[in-house]
């Protein structure tokens, strides 16, 4: 229990670095000079929103393991604080340095933090750790200097991320075609060379409060009990592009399914893990990108996922096993009736997917998964 509060302390703390109290927490735990004990010393520069810190947050709730198993101490530095001059005393002597920034940020910021990397000298292994929602590896170009470039998923097939899509990425391209929207051609000029250097990230199952709700209890409850048929509380409809498209095709499909499906926006966090708790099914179509919170979300809660079929992705840890720890549909949900009632008339069957599906992100946490993802940093 201390644990889980001081995991969530960290995050309210590196959320607001000049809030009271919390300002000086911040100034204590994020930045502070290495011990100097250890061989290796990983600095990770971390860009403190909720998505992005899930990755960064690794580091800190693996360091003890890290140290044991890679010899490196580790620190976490806001990379706003980096970018504004010269690093706090006793950090710039750092051996390994893994940094992130935000994909919509002005193109000057990634080339600064490109700069700063850089800096540390060739001697030093640097990485890009890409939080972005979307497969693409559209900042592969700026930071071509890096060693690694992390991310939380990656086409099977490597080379789609060289390839030019309609719109921004694959999935505007899939449906900003299917759906007749007007987009641009985009070519993210990602150069060949940065192939060799991707490597996943883990998924967003490392933020704190997904951790504490994988770590802190037993399994969640079985299907007997739930009386929820599908939980699909679906956003951005609204939104006047290809993404919007997207959504308002996936709400009109679980809307025609008929009783026991729960949909709308706008609810509490608690209530809406308590519905997922109690929720049969989850449908998570894609976002921005293919990954979603709410697919972890709804592992975590026990209600078994349907999603469109992710076979074109790579991720860590692999719970997207179509018929093992989800279950796929098709991209334009023309089969989402045939998988919804397929899924219902098998108790059993929902039963093994949602507890595969837990089990394995349950136990990538317990044998600190995370330190072994990040570990080509080391070798």
């Amino acid at each position: 229990m201390v644990m889980h509060l001081l995991e969530g302390m960290h995050y309210a703390v590196a959320s607001r670095p000049d809030h009271g109290i919390l300002g000086h927490l911040h100034g204590w735990l994020y930045g502070r000079p290495f011990r100097g004990r250890r061989r290796r010393r990983l600095l990770v520069l971390f860009e403190p929103k909720r998505v992005s810190y899930a990755s960064a947050f690794a580091f800190l709730s693996g360091a003890p393991t890290f140290e044991a198993r890679h010899d490196v101490e580790i620190r976490l530095l806001p990379t706003e604080k980096a970018l504004r001059g010269a690093l706090p005393a006793g950090l710039g002597d750092a051996t390994h340095v893994v940094a992130q920034s935000w994909l919509t940020d002005p193109l000057e910021r990634h080339q600064r933090l490109a700069d700063v990397l850089d800096a540390f000298g060739p001697d030093a292994v640097t990485a890009y750790l890409d939080t972005s929602a979307n497969a693409d590896i559209r900042l592969a170009r700026v930071f071509a200097g890096v060693d690694f470039y992390f991310k939380k998923s990656l086409f099977t097939d490597r080379a789609a991320h060289l390839k030019p899509t309609y719109g921004h990425t694959n999935l505007t391209d899939y449906y900003g075609r299917l759906y007749g929207v007007p987009q641009e051609e985009t070519d993210w000029c990602v150069p060949p060379g940065a192939l060799p250097k991707l490597h996943l990230a883990p998924n967003f199952l490392t933020a704190p409060a997904l951790r504490r709700a994988f770590l802190r209890n037993g399994p969640p409850p079985g299907q007997a009990a739930r009386e929820i048929t599908l939980h699909a509380r679906l956003g951005g409809t609204e939104a006047d592009n290809a993404y919007g498209a997207m959504r308002r095709a996936a709400l009109r499909a679980v809307e025609d399914l008929g009783q026991g499906v729960v949909t709308g926006t706008g609810i509490p966090y608690r209530r809406f893990m308590q519905e997922l708790s109690r929720a049969k099914i989850c449908f998570s179509p894609f976002g921005y990108g293919e990954l979603c919170w709410r697919d972890m979300e709804a592992i975590a809660a026990g209600a078994v996922l349907l999603k469109p079929d992710m076979s074109h992705l790579e991720t860590t840890p692999d719970l997207y096993r179509n018929n093992e720890t989800y279950l796929a549909c098709r991209w334009d949900f023309a089969d989402l009736p045939e998988r919804v009632n397929e899924l219902l008339a098998d108790d059993a069957r929902r039963d093994r997917i949602a507890r595969t599906a837990w089990e394995a992100a349950r136990q990538y946490l317990l044998e600190e998964g995370p330190v072994e993802t990040y570990a080509p940093l080391f070798r």
